[in-house]
C-alpha cells in the first residue's frame, strides 16, 4: 500500500453515504435503515447533536435478531438485553471506532482487523460523520496500485 494513502482517497469508492441512526431508534428502525442501503456492513449510532456514540455492525444485528438459532460457540457479540424489537440502538451497539480523513489508510485497515468491523466512520473533530471507509474501498485502492504498476 503507498506509504502516503490517507482514509480520504478511500472512502467514497464504493460507498458515498453511511448509514446513520439516532440512539433511541428502535431494533425495527435500524434494520429497515440498514435494508435502504445494501453496500453497508455497519450502522452508525449518533447522539441527539448527531455525534457518533457506537456502531452496530450489521452481523450484529442479524445475530441479535436470530440468536435463538445460532449455537453458543457461534456467538460473537454478547448482549446484556432481552431481545426485542423494542430495544433501542444504544442497547446493542458497539463503541465507537473511527478514523480521520487524514489518518494513514493503514490505521483504518488496523482498527477494522482489530475490532472485527468491516468498515469504520470518518468523523471530523467533534465526532460528526462525513463518511464512511469499508473492506471494498480498501481492495479497490490495492487494485488501483497494483494496475498501475509495471
Amino acid at each position: 500500500m503507498g506509504e502516503s494513502l490517507k482514509v480520504k482517497d478511500a472512502r467514497t469508492l464504493i460507498n458515498k453515504e453511511p448509514t446513520m441512526v439516532k440512539k433511541d431508534a428502535t431494533i425495527k428502525e435500524v434494520a429497515k435503515k440498514i435494508l435502504e442501503n445494501p453496500k453497508t456492513r455497519s450502522v452508525y449510532v449518533v447522539n441527539e447533536n448527531d455525534e457518533l456514540v457506537g456502531i452496530i455492525p450489521v452481523l450484529q444485528l442479524v445475530q441479535y435478531l436470530y440468536y435463538k438459532y445460532i449455537p453458543l460457540d457461534y456467538i460473537i457479540y454478547r448482549f446484556s438485553i432481552i431481545v426485542s424489537s423494542d430495544s433501542k440502538a444504544e442497547e446493542i451497539m458497539l463503541p465507537p471506532e473511527y478514523v480521520h480523513d487524514d489518518d494513514p489508510l493503514e490505521t483504518a485497515v488496523i482498527k477494522m482487523f482489530k475490532n472485527n468491523l468491516k468498515e469504520l466512520p470518518v468523523v471530523d473533530d467533534n465526532m460528526h460523520i462525513v463518511g464512511e471507509i469499508n473492506i471494498l474501498e480498501l481492495i479497490s485502492i490495492w487494485l488501483k496500485e497494483h494496475e498501475n504498476a509495471a
